[in-house]
This record gives C-alpha cells, sequence and structure tokens, in this order.
C-alpha cells in the first residue's frame, strides 16, 4: 500500500508532458528539425523497428551542439539513412566485441576455476578460509552464486543434485552459470598469491587486471543489451599499466569541442582529454589480452574490415587516436 502511495506522489510530481507520437507523426518531427528525408517509406519501416528514442541517441552527432541557436535542429542537408547507417554500423560492431568479449571471458573462467580447485579442492570456494575477505563479503558472493545456480536451467545442475544428492555444485561446473560480473567479484576477494598464479600469462598485474575485469564487464553488457557502444564513455575507466610502452601512445587524445557562437558562427576549440574510457581503449586491452595468452582470433581483422566498410565514421569519436595502426600493439605481427 504504501509503495502505490507514493509512486502517486512521485506521478502527480512528475512534470515530464510530451505525449505519443506515431509513427508518421515521428516521421513530420524529424522533418521539422531539418532532417532531410526523401523516402518516406523507407522512415516509418525504420522507425517502426527501432525505437525512436534509440535511435535519438544516434542523431545527435548530426545535429547542432547545445547551448547554440539551431540546438536540436540537424545540419543542413543531414539525410535519414546517415543515421540509420550509423546505427547499423554500432550493431556490427557491438557483435564483434560480444564475441571477443566471451573468448576473454571464457579464459578467465577457466583460469580462475582450474588454479581454485587445485589449490583448494572441487568445493574450496564454499570456505571463506580461501579467500581473503572479511564474512559480509564472502556470504554475499556465495549466496550469489548459489542464486544464479537456482535460476540456470542447465541439464547438469539438476543431474548433479539427483546423482550426489546436493546442491552445492563443482566449482568446475557452477563457474559455467555465472555471470562475468560475478566471476569478477570471485577474482576480487582471491587471496594474492591465487591472483599471481591467474594472471601468470598476462603481463600486468593483478590490480590492473582487476580493473580490467571490471571495465570488460560493463562493456560485455552494453552489448548484451543492444546499448550504444561506438562513441561511449565508460563509467568505469581501464586502469593504464605503469611503465608499458604499448599504452602510452593510446593515453590522451585531443579533440574538436564546441566552444561558443559568435555572429551565428560556431566556434570549436582543440581540447585534450584522457583516453582510457573509450571504445578503442577497450579494443586495444582486448586486443592485448589475445596476444599475451595466444589466442588466434580475427579480431583484428573483423575491426579493420567493418571500420573500411564504414568511411563514414568519425574514428575520434570513438577514441582512436591519429596513427593507431601503426602503434606497437595494434601491430599484426
Amino acid at each position: 500500500m504504501l509503495a502505490s502511495q507514493f509512486q502517486q506522489i512521485k506521478n502527480d510530481n512528475n512534470t515530464y508532458n510530451k505525449p505519443h507520437l506515431t509513427f508518421k507523426e515521428q516521421v513530420e518531427h524529424l522533418k521539422s528539425n531539418g532532417l532531410t528525408i526523401p523516402n518516406e517509406a523507407y522512415a516509418l519501416k525504420k522507425l517502426s523497428h527501432i525505437n525512436y528514442y534509440r535511435l535519438s541517441a544516434y542523431s545527435l552527432t548530426f545535429q547542432y551542439p547545445k547551448k547554440s541557436t539551431k540546438e536540436g535542429y540537424f545540419y543542413e542537408n543531414t539525410e535519414f539513412k546517415e543515421i540509420i547507417k550509423l546505427y547499423d554500423f554500432d550493431a556490427k560492431l557491438r557483435r564483434i566485441l560480444f564475441g571477443a568479449l566471451e573468448t576473454i571471458e571464457v579464459y578467465i573462467r577457466t583460469q580462475i576455476t582450474y588454479h581454485h580447485t587445485k589449490e583448494y579442492g572441487a568445493f574450496g570456494y564454499l570456505d571463506k578460509n580461501n579467500f581473503n575477505c572479511n564474512d559480509e563479503d564472502f556470504d554475499e558472493i556465495v549466496n550469489e552464486i548459489k542464486k544464479e545456480s537456482k535460476r540456470s536451467d542447465e541439464k547438469f545442475i539438476n543431474h548433479f543434485e539427483e546423482n550426489y544428492g546436493t546442491t552445492d555444485l563443482p566449482l568446475w561446473s557452477i563457474v559455467e552459470v555465472l555471470s562475468f560480473g560475478t566471476i569478477s567479484r570471485i577474482f576480487t576477494v582471491m587471496k594474492q598469491s591465487d591472483k599471481v598464479i591467474v594472471c601468470e600469462k598476462l603481463p600486468i598485474t593483478h590490480k590492473i587486471f582487476k580493473r580490467w575485469m571490471h571495465s570488460l564487464t560493463i562493456l560485455r553488457n552494453i552489448c548484451a543489451h543492444h546499448s550504444r557502444a561506438w562513441n561511449r564513455e565508460l563509467r568505469v575507466p581501464f586502469a593504464i599499466p605503469p611503465s608499458n610502452s604499448f599504452f602510452d601512445p593510446l593515453r590522451k587524445i585531443t579533440k574538436s569541442k564546441f566552444k561558443e557562437e559568435v555572429d551565428g558562427v560556431l566556434i570549436y576549440e582543440d581540447k585534450e582529454f584522457d583516453n582510457n574510457n573509450s571504445i578503442f581503449f577497450a579494443l586495444s586491452v582486448m586486443k592485448y589480452l589475445f596476444d599475451s595468452i595466444g589466442e588466434e582470433v580475427d579480431f583484428v581483422t573483423e575491426i579493420k574490415q567493418l571500420l573500411k566498410t564504414h568511411p563514414e565514421i568519425d574514428l575520434k569519436d570513438m577514441g582512436f587516436t591519429d596513427g593507431w595502426e601503426d602503434f606497437d600493439i595494434w601491430s599484426d605481427i
């Protein structure tokens, strides 16, 4: 009862009043903001397949910047199909990212499982003494492991319960139904000596790897929920390995940003930004991991081919820095 009353109060205070628009009205609204739509039937079809709000995230790059007199309007001669091209590019990018992240995730699951069970046995994950954390954190992780196991419909879970009379599964089987976020939390509370062993093939510290796992988890969730990725700034930036020349040219990027409008003329200025929260930095980390573990994937070829088939994409929006293909980390050799 209290929840419904609280919601009613929130409803009464809500000032959002934009009306529902039919697909035809959405087309007219875009046109009124200066977007060129030569083929309205095509636009209607796309808007009926892709939520208007979702598509609006890709429209922003074709619109005048905030605080300009034409804010919200499209640049002259911008066509609807350009927005769709960007949307399609992002969908293809997410598919490449998701496939590559799966390979990395499976590797991480394997290393954690192999080394932890070798040291502590199949059910060592149920003993707090085998981790470096307090009682509260340990209980939270174990409860989450059991909750995710219970939610799974994998046949091997029922088979194990029927044959061995327990709901506790060995780590090497239960790890297959855990989310990447939970895997990341398990790594976080492992003993330092165990973390070092898990990371032995990676020329980075376990502290850097822990941060990378957090950032990669966020990126994976972006891809899994079909969210915009191409110019995303990750809320948890990747940690930069100190004294590692591979990452030196990736640290900063210079972008031209809107400054002000003077007599109708838009004034831009070059600004330097940290780049370790960009998609390009994420791609570079993934490339670095593949090279470190000796995984042969078509990741680099797929990325370069995608960029080649979409020359209209502004790579700096994704964090790509000038001359990136010549960087050691992106070498095909």
